[in-house]
């Protein structure tokens, strides 16, 4: 799919979500409050009226389409996003996926659905981990996108090494939480696991970044 292809494809899904929003609010008392965001424990701790929390996800979904279409304008090292286009296309679907399944979360509380919001949230950030990570080994150094240390913008070899880490950790990761999704986890373990996912699958990478960063360095050093 293109650029211009996907920016199509954002604008009808903005507009479905509009009208679920539209059809789920006209159901509601007019003072309904509904869940704009949860705790790591899976639990809802800020509340919005029916039309904020059913509409900001759209926003969302709007404000990433929109970053999305323009980086390529903005972005300084266009060739390195040019040869990331998987990484960028895929990005953007997994950004606008993940938007939609914010939606249903609220529509699940909305409706009373007997599947847990919390569910629609886990399986969104497990999409997300999956779609970048299958298409992190593949990018090359850029600013806008991927784990940009100044290890990884100093070196193309660090770049290329530290995110075909990345890219496994992060799509193993992202596997696990779409598979915990079928589970019915207590909300401290869907927290503890939340955390050990994203700690692995950011942390690592950007430790091994700096690690290969020093052994060029120190290589560099060594033949001068």
């Amino acid at each position: 799919m293109t650029r211009n292809g996907l920016a199509i494809v954002s604008i009808a899904m903005i507009l479905l979500m509009i009208a679920i929003a539209a059809f789920v609010a006209t159901s509601l008392a007019g003072n309904a409050q509904l869940p704009t965001h949860w705790g790591i424990d899976g639990k809802p701790d800020s509340f919005s009226g029916k039309w904020t929390a059913l509409l900001l996800p759209a926003v969302i979904a709007g404000g990433v389409s929109l970053l999305f279409y323009v980086l390529p304008a903005i972005e300084p090292r266009r060739q390195g996003l040019e040869r990331s286009q998987g990484l960028y296309l895929w990005g953007w679907v997994a950004l606008l996926v993940m938007s939609l399944l914010i939606q249903l979360a609220v529509v699940s509380v909305a409706l009373e659905w007997a599947i847990a919001g919390t569910r629609f949230m886990l399986a969104g950030i497990g999409i997300v981990f999956l779609m970048i990570g299958n298409q992190l080994g593949k990018s090359r150094s850029m600013y806008m996108m991927g784990f940009r240390t100044p290890w990884t913008l100093a070196s193309e070899e660090v770049w290329i090494k530290t995110h075909r880490l990345a890219g496994k950790l992060m799509a193993s990761g992202g596997g696990l939480l779409l598979l915990a999704t079928f589970v019915p986890l207590p909300g401290d373990a869907v927290a503890v696991l939340l955390l050990a996912v994203i700690a692995v699958g950011v942390g690592l990478p950007v430790l091994y970044s700096y690690v290969l960063w020093r052994r060029e360095q120190a290589a560099g050093q060594a033949k001068g």
